[in-house]
């Protein structure tokens, strides 16, 4: 499977990079112990095989990010879901030049 990435290109897909970017989020909220790196990999193992079942031949970024956010949330990974998607927001205003005046900080509430 392809990805075309934010600039248009395309490059093939690479699950340690949905790996990477969802270590970053859980090291800045808690101790990355090994049972979490399983844990976090399992997430990740997931989100790839929800790509396949999707069955596109070329996945956007955002379409990836989403799936990400998804199973983070599903998995109860909560604080971790609320970084993982701060910190996309804030590159994506980066970005677009408004990074510098807008901060984003998200905090999830359970509805019961």
């Amino acid at each position: 499977m392809q990805v075309i990435k934010r600039d248009g290109q395309i490059t093939e897909f690479d699950p340690d990079k949905i790996y990477q970017a969802i270590l970053k989020a859980a090291q800045t909220v808690y101790v990355l112990t090994d049972d979490l790196r399983q844990n976090l990999a399992q997430v990740t193992k997931k989100v790839a095989l929800d790509l396949e079942e999707a069955k596109v031949e070329r996945a956007t970024i955002s379409m990836i990010q989403s799936m990400v956010e998804h199973r983070l949330l599903g998995a109860g990974y909560i604080t971790i879901a609320e970084h993982y998607i701060s910190y996309r927001l804030q590159r994506d205003l980066e970005r677009s030049g408004y990074g510098e005046h807008i901060a984003v900080h998200l905090r999830f509430e359970q509805i019961r």
